[in-house]
């Protein structure tokens, strides 16, 4: 389309590129002495505009073809596509950051739910999970290492005690993550003795359906640090009692001695069990004897 100001060929645009005359008037409206004195007016200023953008080339004569200066160069990097790039980025990066967001709205709503289904019920739970429970799975092992650690940091901040992030909070989380880890593998390690056929992620959901009341049981456990140091401490226990108990429910599940093996399952299952105590008395022994020792003293009957 033409433009009826500057005569300049715009296409199918609805605005003329060179002066901005909206070319979406019908002819009739676009008469007016009004209209020609103002389109008279954009006609001169953009004249007058490119008259003096065109000086600076025409004033300096070049034998030889230049290069573009710095200057002109800074000029192409700060100009408009440069500046809709950035804020194209930084929109996209906020879309990413509200999809994260949603996602782990939707990924608490979900372990929600299904903590408290399955805490009714674990063992029948445990029956009937498959592969897409394994990050619930790992969720509440996540939560027992956090919530152990978190005990031991509370307990230890009513003493006042140096280095008390590390010692009360950093080494819990790291042995308690090992603790689980190593009875999943124990669990693993087990069932490939007996020669059982199984999928490692179905394993996994199936040991953290069995500890959700271990979670549970460290939650009450960080409540009553403040009200009674007894009633603390063995839920702690019984916490942990709920993890070897949750791997041997998860070995006997199965249809273990099968195969004339060297060993019977029952020996392989108390070994899997020996192996765990002794790596729980060495990772965390020294800090429960420790708060069984302030629950004894005047301290602990605060």
């Amino acid at each position: 389309m033409k433009c009826p100001v500057c005569n300049h060929e715009n296409g199918n645009a609805h605005y003329c590129e060179r002066c901005g005359t909206d070319l979406t008037q019908s002819p009739s409206s676009s008469t007016t002495p009004r209209d020609h004195e103002s389109a008279a007016a954009a006609e001169s200023e953009y004249t007058r505009w490119s008259s003096t953008q065109a000086a600076p080339s025409q004033s300096v004569p070049s034998r030889t073809p230049s290069a573009p200066t710095p200057h002109d160069q800074t000029y192409d990097n700060s100009g408009p596509n440069n500046h809709a790039s950035a804020g194209d980025t930084n929109q996209w990066n906020n879309v990413m950051q509200n999809e994260k967001v949603q996602q782990a709205k939707e990924v608490s709503k979900q372990y929600i739910s299904y903590f408290v289904s399955v805490l009714a019920r674990p063992y029948q739970t445990m029956k009937t999970v498959g592969d897409q429970h394994a990050l619930n799975g790992l969720i509440t092992m996540a939560l027992i290492a956090i919530l152990s650690s978190t005990y031991f940091l509370l307990t230890f901040s009513r003493l006042d005690m140096g280095g008390l992030f590390v010692a009360g909070f950093i080494r819990p989380l790291l042995f308690t993550a090992i603790i689980l880890l190593v009875a999943v593998v124990l669990i693993y390690a087990v069932l490939k003795i007996e020669k059982i056929t199984f999928r490692p992620k179905t394993l996994v959901a199936q040991y953290g359906a069995l500890l959700v009341p271990s979670v549970a049981a460290l939650v009450l456990a960080n409540l009553f640090i403040f009200i009674s140091y007894p009633i603390a401490i063995f839920l702690l226990v019984v916490s942990y009692v709920i993890v070897f108990a949750g791997m041997n429910a998860v070995l006997f599940q199965h249809p273990l001695n099968r195969t004339k093996s060297a060993i019977d399952s029952m020996y392989t299952v108390l070994i899997a069990n020996v192996v765990l105590l002794y790596i729980l008395y060495r990772l965390l022994a020294g800090s429960i004897l420790g708060i069984l020792g302030m629950m004894l003293s005047p301290f602990g009957r605060l």
